[in-house]
């Protein structure tokens, strides 16, 4: 295999990433002033109504207005909990379609054939069973040497090595990758309430 070609499938899932770090950094400036917004409206329709519960002398009618601002909080981070998952589905939809484009072009075979380079080089006295997605099928004359099964758990791509006598994985699936990233970017505080 040309290393560099596998330098510019790196650089190219590389680019991917950072391109959905980019967004992730527009949509959280975006989800931020969203928050600040919402979160302001609340406040002030909260101390409004703290103002107005002060000024009742009867005690329900104070518990009530309570709640009701209580509610309105709730609503409102609500709101924004719905608006920030939409927009990480938005930019994880865009990463999936990448990985799709990416999968459909001779730049795919090769990563997975580099994969499968990288396994037979690290572990070659040890018998290997390579997991592919059911529409990878037709690149397993790459894995020489391993077996090759479908795996239907596979949606995004890539490959998973195993090699069971010796309790060894090597996940090297887009699903693993996106998933985590998913999860990394979900986590980020600029996301958080």
């Amino acid at each position: 295999m040309n290393i560099n070609e596998t330098e510019k499938l790196e650089r190219f899932r590389q680019a991917v990433f950072d391109e959905a770090d980019r967004k992730a950094r527009d949509i959280t400036e975006a989800a931020e002033l969203e928050y600040k917004n919402r979160l302001d409206e609340a406040q002030n329709n909260a101390a409004q109504s703290e103002q107005d519960a002060k000024k009742e002398a009867d005690r329900a009618m104070q518990d009530r207005q309570l709640r009701e601002v209580s509610a309105q909080r709730i609503g409102s981070q609500r709101n924004v909990l719905i608006h920030r998952e939409e927009l990480i589905e938005r930019v994880f939809s865009n990463v999936r379609q990448k990985l799709a484009d990416l999968r459909k072009t001779d730049k795919y075979k090769a990563y997975l054939k580099q994969k499968a380079t990288l396994a037979w080089g690290e572990y070659p006295e040890f018998k290997g069973t390579a997991y592919l997605a059911p529409e990878d099928m037709k690149y397993a004359d790459v894995f020489d040497g391993f077996e090759v099964k479908e795996r239907d758990g596979i949606e995004l791509g890539g490959v998973l090595i195993v090699y069971d006598e010796q309790g060894i994985a090597l996940d090297n699936t887009f699903d693993s990758a996106f998933e985590e990233q998913r999860a990394l970017f979900s986590n980020r505080s600029e996301l958080a309430l």
